[in-house]
């Protein structure tokens, strides 16, 4: 079965066109949230821009193009946010360092919950989709770099270890606060227990790490 694309057919130019993108996306997000990603139509889409199924497919061949399009700038807001997060920490202060973490894996939550849970939870992961909504992996990334840029030391396999425990534990935890208790994430509960479950394994691992350093320094040979 030939694979549907999830590229735009053409970029707006004009003014006038750049709006009428805008509108087709603002209520292509409006139906994913209220209907879900199965129920989405092209044309339901279009009814609720108020523009023709010509007009869409103009720009959008399919659902999936339109759907990508919404994924690649809600994932560049989530960025944005964790970038923000990131540099706000402390250098070498690791409580700032978790504090920044967790921070960022919560406003990344903040920016439209009802989308990011169907983008999530709703939309295969097919082609261009699955990299888009990898947005774990991508988090992760952010997090071995910040460390590796603070905690030089340490090994990289360790640095992977670190940041994959970071940002799963803060992704479930968000995630379940946003599904069952979003009052959490307004009145910073969920923050402040987050915090105190991640930032003594945070401290741990650095200070292992370094005991381990210094460990096979002392045992190492001396060659004249």
């Amino acid at each position: 079965m030939r694979r549907k694309s999830a590229k735009p057919r053409k970029r707006p130019i004009q003014e006038r066109s750049k709006q009428t993108v805008a509108a087709i996306l603002q209520a292509a997000a409006q139906v994913l949230m209220k209907n879900g990603y199965d129920r989405t139509t092209t044309n339901l889409v279009a009814e609720k821009a108020g523009v023709s199924i010509g007009s869409l497919y103009e720009y959008f061949p399919n659902k999936e193009a339109l759907v990508a399009a919404i994924a690649s700038a809600h994932v560049e807001e989530l960025t944005e946010r964790a970038d923000d997060a990131l540099r706000a920490a402390d250098k070498g202060v690791p409580v700032s360092f978790v504090t920044a973490l967790v921070r960022a894996g919560l406003d990344a939550h903040r920016v439209n919950p009802k989308l990011h849970k169907v983008l999530v939870e709703q939309v295969p992961r097919i082609g261009a989709l699955a990299d888009l909504l990898n947005i774990s992996s991508l988090l992760q990334r952010k997090i071995e770099l910040a460390i590796q840029r603070d905690a030089p030391h340490l090994p990289p396999a360790k640095v992977r270890m670190i940041a994959l425990i970071l940002e799963t534990c803060i992704e479930a935890l968000t995630h379940r606060a946003i599904v069952e208790t979003p009052e959490w994430l307004e009145t910073g509960e969920i923050e402040n227990e987050t915090l105190r479950l991640l930032e003594p394994y945070f401290q741990q691992s650095l200070g292992r790490s370094e005991a381990a350093n210094r460990r096979s320094t002392r045992a190492a040979p001396h060659t004249s």
